[in-house]
């Protein structure tokens, strides 16, 4: 039994569709929703999602945000939202390349805010680039 799946970013929506499984990245780990699911709000973390519509699994790289669940609808508000097929790879391994050498040489950085910073980037960039290598059917 379908539901309708949005995904909404600070640009506008990411996605919005009929589908009969969701899989997003909580805070505490993956979880998975079905029609009908108990109604809950929780938090998501950097991650990849999984979408299965009636054609086939999608699959789109996330950061950040919470999702609204209410059984008949899912609608995630996240700060940022690739697509995988919207995935520039070679973008992505630049931007994890240049995360892990900043972290790689500011060990112990005076800046807490700057490193964390770096930290959340080289997540994204290795979500972005794990969605993006999936293995298409």
């Amino acid at each position: 039994m379908p539901f309708e799946l949005t995904i909404v970013t600070p640009e506008g929506e990411a996605y919005r569709g009929s589908v009969e499984r969701v899989v997003l990245p909580g805070s505490e780990g993956e979880f998975g929703v079905l029609a009908n699911h108990e109604r809950f709000l929780p938090p998501l973390r950097v991650g990849p999602v999984e979408i299965l519509t009636a054609e086939g699994s999608l699959y789109a790289a996330v950061a950040g945000g919470f999702a609204e669940v209410d059984g008949e609808n899912v609608t995630v508000l996240v700060d940022s939202c690739e697509l995988e097929h919207e995935i520039d790879a070679a973008r992505a391994d630049c931007a994890r390349a240049a995360a892990q050498a900043y972290l790689d040489k500011a060990a112990g950085d005076e800046d807490p805010d700057r490193y964390r910073h770096f930290e959340a980037a080289l997540e994204r960039a290795r979500t972005r680039i794990a969605v993006s290598r999936r293995k298409k059917p």
